[in-house]
């Protein structure tokens, strides 16, 4: 089975509808109605795990909450502007980011891309830095409240 091509500014433009929100709630309560007790669910001949369920539901709980949904396989590999849109930066500073090596990145031609793995990992540090940074701020706060 190939891997669906698709642009990840497809899936990131629209609200599901309330049909859809009221379709992926329904969904949720069927699904958990249909559980096995170890979380698997049948379908039909098939059992899906536990696992692929929960992804499932995770899916579903998000748009029956009427927020929108991106999906994309973990080895998709993104334009410049792509990976800048999936971290709120401009494209000049992902350039840096690349050149300065923070990000791994490979040339197709003349074109940089970028592996949603490797955006993913460079934003998960980001956050972590910064709630370090944070942290660190708030222990230097407590410290000097002398109450």
């Amino acid at each position: 089975m190939t891997e669906p091509n698709f642009v990840l500014a497809d899936f990131g433009d629209r609200l599901p509808t309330a049909e859809e929100t009221d379709s992926a709630a329904e969904a949720l309560t069927a699904i958990e109605n249909s559980r096995t007790a170890n979380g698997a669910l049948p379908i039909g001949e098939a059992l899906l795990s536990s696992s692929l369920v929960g992804l499932i539901t995770d899916l579903l709980s998000i748009v029956a909450r009427g927020k929108t949904v991106t999906y994309a396989p973990i080895s998709r590999r993104l334009t410049t502007q792509e990976a800048a849109d999936l971290l709120n930066v401009s494209r000049p500073h992902l350039i840096k980011l690349l050149q300065n090596g923070e990000i791994d990145h490979e040339m197709v031609g003349t074109h940089r891309r970028v592996a949603l793995r490797d955006v993913l990992e460079y934003k998960a540090r980001r956050g972590a830095s910064r709630k370090a940074a944070l942290q660190e701020m708030q222990d230097i706060a407590d410290a000097l409240d002398p109450t």
